[in-house]
Parts: structure tokens; C-alpha cells; sequence
């Protein structure tokens, strides 16, 4: 009677792959977004031993470098290049906010210091292209293209960084109580017209357009 090949015995896991280990971390985050994600968690989602990880990512820090790379290749970048540099630049900062946004765990991963990642270059493009073709030029093309990066992701951070809290009404009265009567009239006055960070960014797109025409102007 002919053998048949032995069946994988009950219970042995599945093999992994990296691409396996980054997806299911990228659905922890999608599902809870304030969530932090760490080898155990990702490993119990898997339904395998967090050791079995190491094989596949080096420790968290390569984790969450492929989690970046990945939500930043998701990002849709495909700029109109016969459109003004404006409607680029516009644009640019539009899609990344929109979608890291919601991503909180990958924006501390973004550009800081001298360090850079390989994924970022990508996202970066297309906005160097932009301001190339709006007139900047060698170290004024660096700064432009560095400086509304930066805005982009100091966009990011406030509205991420701040808990909400439930309490906000009352540390607004005691902030208040903290300084002059002349202030508090000032205050008093822009309180009612305070834009959330959230809904503040179109605002924040508009002001960082006119700085750079207000730069090429200045040339």
C-alpha cells in the first residue's frame, strides 16, 4: 500500500514572512490607531511566539521602519506636473496630512536630524520637483523643500500629540486666572473663532504657499 505524504502535525504554526509580521502590525494600527505596537502584541495578533518575529525583523525600530515604509508607499503621488508649482505644493501637503494622519505611530519616524528614511526620499520627490519648477535653485530649493517638509510634520504632531481631555473648560478658566485682566479681554475676544489643529491645516497650506511666493519675490 503506498505511503502518503505525513500531514503537517496539529498545531505547528504557519510559516512567516516579513511582508506577513508588517501587515498585520499595519492592521493593529489601522484598528486602533493611539495604539503602541510592540513585537508582543503583533505576535499574539499572529497567533505565534514573539521570538518567532526576530527571524523575519531585527528588533521594534526595523518594525516600525517597515510599518513607515509601507504606509508611506501608500500614499498617492502622482502630482499633475503641467499644473501652477502652487496647485502642486497644495496638493502635496494635502494627500501626506490626509493620509498620516491616520498614522500616529509612523510620524515620529519621519525625517529628524540626520536621520532619514529610504521611504521618505519617495514622499519627498515629488515636492522638490514643485519647487524646482516654481524658481528655487540649489541652497534655496534645500531650505524651501526642508522647511515645508517641516510644516507638514509639525502639523502632524500637534494634532496627534494633545490627549483629549474632558476637562478642557475648566483648565481654560484656571489658564485665564493666570494672567492679566488686559489679556483675558484679548483672549475673550479670538476664544469664540479658535480652529481646532485638526481643521486648522487648509489655513496652514494657504500661509505656507504665500511664504514661498513672498521668498521668490524677494530673490
Amino acid at each position: 500500500m503506498p505511503k502518503t505524504p505525513a500531514a503537517r502535525s496539529r498545531g505547528r504554526p504557519a510559516k512567516l514572512s516579513r511582508d506577513q509580521i508588517l501587515d498585520c502590525a499595519l492592521k493593529l494600527i489601522e484598528r486602533s490607531p493611539g495604539q503602541k505596537i510592540t513585537m508582543t502584541g503583533v505576535a499574539k495578533a499572529l497567533g505565534t511566539a514573539p521570538m518567532s518575529l526576530y527571524t523575519h525583523v531585527k528588533h521594534r525600530d526595523d518594525l516600525m521602519d517597515g510599518i513607515a515604509e509601507k504606509v508611506m508607499g501608500q500614499i498617492d503621488l502622482e502630482l499633475d506636473p503641467t499644473a501652477p508649482w502652487e496647485d502642486g505644493v497644495r496638493e502635496w501637503l494635502n494627500r501626506c496630512h490626509k493620509h498620516l494622519s491616520g498614522y500616529p505611530q509612523v510620524v515620529p519616524l519621519l525625517p529628524e536630524g540626520n536621520r532619514i528614511p529610504p521611504s521618505w526620499l519617495r514622499v519627498h520627490a515629488p515636492l522638490i520637483e514643485c519647487l524646482h519648477r516654481a524658481g528655487f535653485r540649489d541652497a534655496a530649493l534645500a531650505q524651501a523643500s526642508q522647511w515645508v517638509a517641516h510644516q507638514l510634520l509639525s502639523a502632524l504632531v500637534m494634532t496627534m500629540a494633545r490627549p483629549k481631555s474632558i476637562n478642557m473648560q475648566k483648565q481654560l478658566n484656571a489658564a485665564l486666572g493666570a494672567i492679566s485682566a488686559e489679556q483675558q479681554a484679548i483672549f475673550k475676544e479670538i476664544l469664540p473663532h479658535v480652529t481646532p489643529d485638526r481643521k486648522l491645516f487648509p489655513y496652514s497650506v494657504e500661509q505656507i504657499i504665500l511664504a514661498l511666493k513672498a521668498r521668490l519675490d524677494a530673490r
